[in-house]
Parts: structure tokens; sequence; C-alpha cells
């Protein structure tokens, strides 16, 4: 096994264990999120996809936002709960995903020679509006991962990173964990951020 290869692996389980610990509300996602985003950094780059390198440090970064908003980030003086958004928020998000994923997939294609670069930019853009969202625990965030990781699925397998491709599938599934867990504790509250 080639050092890529486990740094693939090493990365995949720490993405597992991020994803598992941000299903149940824990600070300590946060500390496999960045390590396993850094390691991604890397990886992305070496098979040319930019905007998925552009991603991972973006995810580097978020991994210190969100432990820190989980740590001591309030919404009208109390810690962060769960919260969703309402429509018209979604809306704005998506045109905004939709507009800059056409942006950055002219970019990677014309500056960067990326491959697959306007797939890679949808998976770009939309990963950028999904992190923040759960970076402030906003409930709708797995919804947004469930799309972007089915994505990320062909993304990878056509790429030749075939086991980060099946970590895209168990994303997807525990994606779908993340929102029942969520919403149940949501449901309590049934907090909706202003739009």
């Amino acid at each position: 096994m080639d050092l890529s290869s486990i740094l693939e692996y090493s990365a995949i389980i720490l993405a597992i264990l991020y994803v598992i610990l941000a299903t149940r509300g824990s600070i300590w996602c946060w500390l496999p999120a960045f390590v396993s985003s850094g390691i991604y950094v890397y990886l992305t780059y070496s098979a040319n996809l930019i905007g998925e390198s552009f991603i991972s440090i973006f995810y580097v970064l978020m991994a210190v936002y969100g432990w820190w908003q989980w740590s001591f980030g309030k919404r009208k003086d109390e810690f962060l709960k769960i919260a969703e958004w309402r429509t018209s928020h979604h809306v704005r998000s998506i045109l905004l995903g939709l507009v800059l994923a056409g942006i950055l997939g002219k970019s990677f294609e014309l500056i960067f020679n990326s491959a697959m670069p306007y797939l890679d930019a949808f998976t770009t853009s939309f990963s950028l509006i999904a992190t923040f969202m759960v970076t402030r625990k906003i409930l709708s965030n797995w919804i947004y991962w469930i799309v972007i990781d089915a994505f990320n699925i062909y993304l990878y397998w056509n790429r030749g990173l075939e086991p980060t491709a099946g970590l895209y599938v168990v994303y997807t599934l525990l994606a779908f964990v993340g929102f029942l867990s969520w919403h149940k504790e949501w449901k309590k509250e049934r907090r909706f951020l202003p739009a």
C-alpha cells in the first residue's frame, strides 16, 4: 500500500468519525474534520480536482470555525441549538449556489483545466453552503449533504478515487441518520431563523 492509499484510508476513517460525531451533536466532531480535510487538500489536488482542493481548504478553516461556534456561538443570548431556515432563505441559498457553480465551473475549466469542472464546481459551491449550515446547526444541512454526496460518489469514482467514492456512499447514509437525529431534537422547539 502506497502513501496516498494510506492517507486516503486514514482520511476516510476520520471523515466517517466526524459525521458520526456531528449526527450526535458532539463538539468533538470538529477535530477529525480538521485532520481529514487537511489530508484531502493533498489528495484532491493530486487528482486534479481543483474545486475539491479548495473546498478541502475551506473545510479545514470551517472545522476551526465550527468548533468555535459550537463552543461559544449564541443566538439571542442562548447557546447554539438546532434551528431551520425559512423557505425564502433556502431559495436564495440554492440560487447563490447555482450562480457560484457556474462561475467556478468556467474558472476551473479555463484556468485550471480541471477534470469535470462543472460537476466539481457544483459540489464545491453547495458544500460551502452546507458546511456553513452545519456550523450554525441548521437542520436541513443534512438534506443538502444527501444531494451533494450523491454527486460526489460519481465524481470521485470517475477520478479513480474509489475508496473515497465509497466514503460518499457512507456519507449519504449518515446524512439520513443525521437528519433524523437532528429533526427529533429540532421538533421539540421548532426554531426557525428569520429570512
